[in-house]
């Protein structure tokens, strides 16, 4: 019996391009939970791409009843927290700061009506494993949004079938996890709510 595992991904719309990603699972004691999940084209941050579907899913199902509403961030300091993160200020303000934080209010609203089912703890379980793997996997990419970017792209990839033309619901679901400090390096303020 081999002690290594081997997962191939071939990217969607027929591109030649594959990831293969070898796992040696005489360390791990659950090898089995690693066949499913994907590691982002640089290769730094392994997730399982189902439960992420499944938030986007709800989110998608929902993101046209979400109404634009503006959000008060000054409790933090958005300007120190991209720069310690290495999220350049104008893919904030031209990205982040006019597509999607409007929606962010409301995003928040429907997660929290959703407290008592699944989807609330799903978010959590996929906080806590994204921010930790984004900590230690933040070097490989030059900027945050490239991270980011990454990590939609291999969602999308490994999960086409699911999450075809729901690129605007993952950008928002990511955007919102960063820009309310549950992904990515605190900032002092942040540190203190």
């Amino acid at each position: 019996m081999t002690n290594e595992l081997s997962v191939n991904q071939s990217q969607a719309f027929g591109s030649s391009g594959s990831q293969s990603i070898n796992i040696d699972k005489s360390i791990h004691n659950y090898p089995l939970v690693y066949e499913n999940l994907v590691k982002t084209h640089k290769g730094a941050i392994t997730f399982d791409p189902n439960s992420l579907r499944d938030v986007i899913v709800a989110i998608a199902d929902e993101y046209h009843e979400l109404e634009q509403k503006p959000c008060d961030f000054g409790s933090i300091s958005i300007e120190k927290k991209n720069e310690l993160n290495n999220l350049s200020q104008s893919f904030y303000d031209e990205i982040i700061s006019r597509d999607y934080e409007p929606y962010f209010f409301e995003l928040d609203c429907f997660l929290k009506q959703r407290a008592s089912e699944n989807l609330q703890g799903l978010v959590g379980k996929i906080i806590k494993s994204l921010n930790k793997k984004i900590l230690v996997g933040h070097k490989q990419f030059d900027t945050f949004e490239e991270l980011l970017m990454s990590i939609e792209n291999v969602l999308l990839d490994s999960q086409y079938a699911s999450l075809c033309n729901k690129e605007d619901s993952i950008s928002l679901f990511l955007f919102y996890l960063y820009a309310n400090c549950f992904i990515g390096r605190k900032i002092e303020e942040e540190l203190i709510c």
